[in-house]
């Protein structure tokens, strides 16, 4: 939002003399001009700017916090989607303007006009058998407090300066500096209290077992389809009362020579699930000084971060305290298994054993898939995330003369994430992978990045009518990425979670049990680049921008290079027209981009298939060799890999009006990501092409859409304010091309999406993130057919489409009220359309514990409108109007397993209205000798829906991977956060 930009005069120093605004330009706009961050951290009239660019201010995050700064921007920015994965601490999947990549569709991260690297580790997939959690993003170490701004490039046409890398937009983060003349502390804390809502609706009327049958037992059954009776709801019980406390402390000072900005930071967070906690310990400082009768800036930053966590829930079944609750049978008395009584010690090897009802005397399990008492989980099968992320930069910028400027910049990032889970002995076997003395996973991730660039930027006079603005410039950026995975269930000594003291058989073959991989990749892109902006009379702006990367992941394809250009106008109609008094200022503007995108580090290798080393790899001393490999031959040389290609064309138009109360702005676009990097299998020889496995660059990803907002200062008399703003936008997506049609492959062949499991499909003509899996069957009019019992029958062979995850339409609504020193904010956003697939709520069906497979049973069993008897039933072609067995009706449509059930029964509305957050605050003017002032707040994030139809929040993902979206994969519940915030200023 606009209104939050940097304010500043528009004789800005980086203008310089060129660009000093004539005293006739303030009529028709105002005397203050917004100034906004662009690429490379250059900054620039809004006014001149071709392309869609909003920017929200520091204040706006901290307002109501939140342990990932992302996680404040839901709703304030047009066309931005984010979904969260499990808890705090971890990963934000932010999606600008739509999903353009198989590989990537998420944006560059800049910190002050540099890019840093946001990976972190592997994010989980959609199965019931996760084994890690998500281990966070280099985002959620940022402390909010020390951001000044943030902008958001949304297409290509303002990101391409940045090349591949910003072929998904951009997002720009300027951070704090100190202030010239002033010295100041300010202290700020929040505490909240957190609490899970929104949770599975289960059963507690109907039990596991019969009690007027002999020998029949709580516990025989793993599931509840017993008889009438109460149990006791445990899950709420189990479920504690998280809290989360931030704190930072700041200090800045500055002189007309140098400005300091120093700030600590912490976050303690326990969790909703018991003994699951998160802590971050977070450091920043900033200088800038000026030498050389200021004409030689030096600006260095260091931010660095320290997180570690325990007991980060992980999606799926075979880690989830919860999904042992949500299956326990009805009637056992979960008490005698609490915290106190979760193990015992085994005889046989004085070891700890599980104390599980599902346990048998010979120590297997009752249940496919099994469960586990959940402290057994949490204490003996405890998973730790520990992640260090450190950045530091320095910039030298020196002016030439009044109108050139020379800059050398360079940063460095590191980050290091850690996950390891410990398996004891006497959990469930099939976790222990035959282990005999438990099992040990373990992750290592190390990611670093170095950047570089040297860049002139230029503003001279060439007249009283044109301006010039220009950059020139060329980078380094190398990347490298060490990854360590060990899995071994061959441990020495029993519950030694120890690295040396794991075996490692010599002849190993699949299944065995053990992994060890390791491997270290590099990746090197060189580039030159240029910018210009040409104006007329402040009231017509041209820009053009060319940039080519020679990026070392094309290695032996043939190229190494390739160039993207972009280029935009716009014209200031208020300053070419005399229009009515109301309108202020308005502009109209339309850009267009090409930028493109490599491959991933070393893939390129197996163009000589395996005929080097370093095609291949190796897990536990046993070769692996890559399971696709690029065409090769020289006649399908457009087989070839090549990088990916996304074309942006963007026209928009600005308004403001009312003397400038009443902004309003609004964007069209069309963006065409093509040669996206698929996978494929060609089952027969084509013309010399081996059958095999392949990579190949094709298909065409599309997104069409508008964005907009709309922000009006309903009052602004000082003592009362009240400022409305509305972000909306529209998306469609659409997979206009897939695999060439040179190739043998079925235009209809579904693409899996990584990340996806077995659910999230590619397919011609739909849409990314398609959701796949098993329909009715159904007749020539579209009823659903049953057998002679009334059971619903499911498709067999492919899958089937379900629905899209996606919104088709995004809304926020913000609003902040000032009376006086009192100031009152709350922000509404909606995610309307979509589909969702609930795979908890499909097994909870099957067990009979939901709180559906109760009502039925209430109401003497199922109705299946829109039905009828299937062919070769007796009834055949007549309408089903009974009522089917409940317990037979939720074993056909409910499963567990992959490629169980009918699917298309647990498909939900994905749409969502909810109250994002709302905050109460008072400033207290002390101005004390020490103290200048304190505000207090009321604050709260996610406090309720307003609408929603889907038994869990559809923005929950299980990873932040392109195909994570849409299934609801045994996740942990949302949380409702409520407490108390303070800033002083001292």
């Amino acid at each position: 939002m606009r209104k939050t930009a940097v304010p500043v005069l528009l004789a800005f120093s980086v203008f310089g003399y060129a660009q000093v605004k004539k005293p006739a330009d303030s009529t028709k706009t105002a005397d203050i001009e917004e100034v906004v961050v662009t690429s490379l951290g250059i900054k620039k009239q809004a006014r001149s700017l071709t392309y869609s660019s909003q920017q929200i201010g520091g204040d706006e995050l901290t307002a109501v916090k939140t342990p990932n700064l992302l996680n404040s921007i839901s709703g304030k920015v047009s066309n931005v989607q984010i979904n969260r994965t499990n808890g705090v601490g971890s990963s934000v999947r932010v999606i600008m303007r739509g999903n353009k990549s198989v590989s990537n569709s998420q944006p560059l991260y800049v910190i002050d006009g540099i890019p840093i690297i946001n990976d972190a580790g592997k994010a989980p997939e959609i199965s019931q058998y996760s084994s890690m959690p998500d281990t966070g993003d280099v985002l959620s170490s940022i402390n909010p407090d020390d951001i000044e701004s943030i902008n958001f490039l949304k297409g290509a046409s303002a990101s391409a300066l940045y090349g591949y890398a910003g072929g998904n937009g951009a997002i720009l983060i300027t951070t704090k500096k100190g202030r010239v003349g002033r010295s100041s502390i300010t202290y700020s804390s929040s505490f909240t209290v957190d609490r899970a809502y929104s949770l599975p609706k289960l059963q507690h009327s109907y039990l596991s077992y019969d009690p007027s049958v002999s020998g029949d037992a709580p516990g025989a059954s793993v599931q509840s389809w017993g008889a009438k009776g109460s149990s006791k709801d445990y899950l709420k019980d189990f479920l504690q009362t998280g809290t989360t406390w931030v704190n930072s402390l700041s200090f800045q000072s500055g002189t007309e020579k140098s400005t300091n900005y120093f700030s600590l930071g912490n976050t303690t967070n326990k969790g909703v699930v018991p003994l699951s906690n998160f802590d971050q310990y977070n450091i920043s400082f900033r200088n800038s000084s000026k030498f050389l009768d200021d004409k030689l800036t030096l600006d260095a930053n260091f931010i660095g971060s320290i997180q570690n966590s325990v007991n980060r829930q992980s999606p799926g079944v075979s880690f989830s305290p919860l999904t042992s609750l949500y299956w326990l049978p009805r009637g056992v008395d979960f008490d005698q298994y609490g915290p106190d009584n979760y193990s015992y010690i085994d005889k046989s090897r004085l070891l700890p054993g599980q104390n599980w009802w599902e346990v048998k005397p010979d120590g297997s399990f009752k249940g496919n898939p099994a469960t586990q008492n959940p402290y057994w989980i949490l204490n003996r099968d405890k998973v730790t995330v520990n992640n260090k992320n450190t950045y530091s930069a320095i910039a030298l910028s020196y002016q030439i003369n009044p109108w050139l400027t020379a800059r050398v910049r360079g940063n460095y990032s590191w980050n290091n994430s850690d996950t390891q889970r410990n398996i004891s002995i006497y959990s469930d076997p099939a976790l222990l992978a035959n282990g005999a003395n438990g099992r040990l996973l373990k992750n290592v991730y190390e990611n670093s990045s170095t950047y570089g660039d040297v860049l002139l930027v230029g503003n001279p006079k060439l007249s009283e009518d044109i301006s010039l603005d220009f950059t020139v410039g060329g980078s380094i950026n190398t990347t490298r990425n060490k990854v360590t995975q060990i899995d071994n269930s061959y441990l020495v000594t029993p519950n030694l979670f120890a690295l040396n003291n794991l075996l490692w058989p010599g002849n190993r073959a699949p299944g065995d049990g053990y992994h060890y991989i390791y491997y270290n990749t590099k990746k090197q892109v060189q580039s030159v680049f240029a910018s210009a902006s040409i104006g007329y009379k402040n009231m017509l702006y041209v820009d053009m921008t060319f940039r080519n990367d020679w990026d070392s992941t094309l290695a032996l394809t043939g190229r190494n290079g390739f160039d993207y250009e972009s280029v935009g106008a716009n014209a200031i109609l208020s300053s070419i027209f005399k229009l009515p008094e109301a309108i202020n200022f308005w502009k109209i503007r339309a850009s267009y981009a090409t930028v493109g995108l490599g491959l991933p580090p070393t893939l390129s290798n197996i163009m000589d298939e395996y005929k080097t080393g370093y095609a291949y790899g190796v897990d536990a001393g046993t070769i692996v060799y890559p399971r696709s490999t690029f065409v090769t031959d020289p006649n399908f040389k457009e087989l070839f890999p090549k990088p990916e290609l996304n074309k942006t064309f963007e026209a928009g138009t600005e308004l403001r009006l009312l003397k400038n109360r009443l902004n309003f702005d609004i964007t069209y676009y069309n963006s065409n990501a093509t040669n996206q990097l698929l996978e494929t299998t060609i089952s027969s020889n084509l013309g010399g092409i081996p059958t095999g496995s392949y990579y190949i660059n094709a298909g065409k990803i599309q997104n069409t859409g508008f964005e907009s907002s709309l922000s009006y200062k309903v009052f602004n008399t000082g003592k009362f304010d009240w400022t409305t703003t509305l972000n909306g936008s529209v998306n469609k997506n659409k997979i206009v091309e897939l695999f060439p049609s040179s190739l043998n492959i079925p235009q209809d062949q579904l693409f899996s999406l990584t990340g996806g499991g077995n659910y999230t499909k590619m397919k011609l003509g739909g849409s990314f993130g398609d959701i796949y899996g098993i329909k009715y069957q159904r007749d020539a009019q579209g009823r659903i057919l049953v057998d002679k019992d009334g059971i619903p029958l499911a498709t067999t062979g492919s899958l089937g489409y379900l629905g899209n995850p996606n919104p088709k339409f995004i809304l926020g609504f913000n609003n902040s009220f000032n009376i006086g020193k009192l100031g009152i904010s709350f922000l509404v956003d909606g995610k309307f359309g979509g589909q969702v697939l609930s795979l908890t709520e499909k097994a909870n069906d099957v067990y009979g514990v939901s709180k559906a497979s109760a009502d039925a049973r209430d109401a003497g069993g199922v109705s299946i409108p829109n039905s009828v008897y299937a062919p070769g039933t007796p009834n055949a072609g007549q309408a089903y109007n009974g009522k089917t067995d409940p317990k037979a009706y939720y074993k056909a449509v409910g499963g567990i397993e992959n490629n169980t059930g009918i699917d298309e029964a647990y498909m939900y509305s994905a749409t969502t209205v909810r109250l994002r957050q709302a905050s109460i605050s008072y400033t207290f003017d002390v101005n004390s000798k020490y103290m200048k002032s304190a505000t207090l707040s009321l604050v709260g994030t996610n406090l309720f829906f307003f609408y929603k139809k889907a038994p869990f929040d559809p923005e929950q993902v299980s990873g932040n991977t392109p195909g994570g979206v849409g299934v609801d994969s045994f996740g942990l519940p949302i949380t409702r956060s409520i407490g108390l915030s303070l800033k002083a200023n001292f």
